[in-house]
């Protein structure tokens, strides 16, 4: 009965990693996705692979194209549907994440009940739930957290398993340069570790450093003559706003800082929760308290630990984390999430090496941790399935964070195209950027063989003027159906 027990749980915490691929239809498609998807398909029209990202980022730079041979792959294989580039894209992502629990959890010698919970902890994340649901350059995230999964399961580095730890690091290094701290940390850690192997350690450190600069090559040719434009203004840092970088990498572990996903839509889902709102707020910050002390005494514990992988591991954990923080304050950017892949991983490991720790010195503190850890996972993904709820009831939101969920974008469209015009001129009196609805009238069987221009009368952000009237034209209205809210009406 415990083997079944302990079963259940493992069963029932990857059911919770399962909700990331329900109900796809909620999931948003607003601004760089659609682009993405359209330029990773031009590589297959055109036969050239892109070398950067077409793209400026924050910095000021073309980052890496990583992600775009990705959605290539899948779109030669799979067509150019969105929702089957989210699916794959969640599910590399997905396998990154339980690779890392799996590892941390052979490293750490725990029982089935301690890799239920911490897997069911990853799932309550409701960052990593909406990346897991994004066409967005994530290949950045997967990569880390595989490599980070690879760093637990070796005692010796050996030049197969350097190649690979190699490539996964370039790979993120050729997606977005936030992941220059993790890669740091560790050819940090690795080389300490190699420097008394001799030739050995030469030849592992030279294969691990030579796959991560194989897999950049176009990307650093495309460097060297590539043009710097202008980069988002440079934010001021007080010394309470550098200490609270520290917060950022845990904070995805938890509830904090949700609102940013929301915009004016945060208090329409509060009123949506209604009583159970009132304990979200303060329940998140107790959640990232208490994940920032575990973290930092997970990693304390690894460092002095016997066992030579657990000291490498947080070694790597500490450089990431301090560098990823040393990283956005010399860039001064705004605190975006996914500035933190190069950290996100450490609460995973810390919080799991402070349960090992515990479970060895203290086994009823262990007990009590890990239940508190399984209710935090518990009430967090109440929220995650709070969050859909509202998504599906308002028909998403009108901030651009979320928006109109792709379901209901696709359904507009197809409405629209619905029409024996050859030519349909769709007026967007919506909020969104017109990127989702041109990319949908490309690949929409309705739409096909039909010229679809997204315009507005009004100035919006990115979007053309209308034309004038024209004969064989059919001219149709995008605007919200309801005052709140993202449903879209056509008419």
């Amino acid at each position: 009965m415990t083997r079944v027990f302990r079963l259940i749980l493992v069963l029932g915490a990857l059911g919770l990693l399962s909700y990331r691929f329900w109900h796809v239809d909620l999931a948003p498609f607003a601004r760089d996705e659609p682009q993405f998807l359209r330029a990773a398909a031009e590589q297959l029209h055109t036969g050239r692979w892109l070398s950067a990202n077409p793209l400026y980022g924050n910095l000021g730079l073309r980052y890496g194209p990583a992600a775009f041979w990705f959605y290539g792959v899948v779109q030669a294989v799979a067509g150019e549907d969105p929702r089957v580039a989210i699916l794959a894209m969640g599910l590399t992502l997905t396998l990154a994440h339980l690779a890392l629990a799996l590892a941390v959890w052979r490293l750490m010698g725990e029982s089935a009940a301690v890799l239920a919970v911490l897997v069911a902890w990853m799932a309550s994340s409701p960052y990593q739930f909406l990346w897991s649901r994004l066409a967005w350059d994530l290949t950045s995230n997967a990569a880390v957290f595989a490599a980070a999964a690879l760093l637990c399961t070796y005692r010796e580095l050996g030049v197969p398993r350097a190649l690979v730890l190699g490539a996964s690091i370039g790979l993120g290094l050729a997606t977005h340069p936030m992941v220059v701290p993790f890669a740091i940390a560790v050819l940090a850690a690795v080389g300490w570790e190699q420097r008394r192997r001799g030739r050995d350690g030469i030849l592992a450190a030279a294969a691990l450093i030579g796959s991560m600069v194989l897999v950049n090559v176009p990307y650093l040719l495309f460097l060297l003559k590539a043009p710097i434009v202008g980069r988002a203004p440079r934010l001021p840092l007080s010394p309470a706003g550098f200490g609270s970088l520290f917060l950022q990498a845990p904070r995805i572990a938890t509830t904090w800082g949700l609102p940013y996903y929301f915009g004016g839509a945060w208090s329409d889902f509060r009123l949506w929760l209604g009583e159970a709102a009132d304990l979200v707020e303060p329940i998140s910050l107790v959640a990232l308290v208490l994940c920032v002390a575990a973290t930092v005494a997970g990693i304390a514990a690894a460092l002095v630990s016997s066992d030579a992988r657990q000291r490498r591991m947080g070694r790597v954990a500490l450089i990431a984390w301090i560098g990823n923080v040393l990283l956005l304050a010399a860039v001064g950017l705004e605190r975006h999430p996914h500035y933190n892949f190069s950290s996100a991983w450490v609460p995973v490991f810390g919080v799991a090496s402070a349960v090992g720790w515990l479970r060895l010195q203290r086994p009823r503190a262990a007990t009590v941790a890990l239940a508190f850890l399984a209710a935090v996972a518990a009430g967090q993904f109440t929220v995650i399935v709070g969050w859909m709820g509202f998504i599906r009831a308002s028909g998403g939101t009108r901030s651009p964070g979320y928006g109109t969920p792709i379901g209901i974008q696709r359904d507009a469209l197809r409405a629209a195209c619905a029409t024996a015009e050859p030519t349909i001129v769709l007026k967007n009196e919506t909020g969104m950027f017109p990127f989702p609805f041109e990319y949908h009238a490309r690949t929409l069987p309705e739409c096909r063989g039909k010229t679809v221009v997204v315009c507005a009368d009004e100035a919006r952000p990115l979007t053309k003027p209308c034309p004038p009237p024209a004969d064989g034209a059919r001219v149709v209205r995008l605007r919200y159906a309801e005052a709140t809210g993202g449903r879209l009406a056509v008419e």
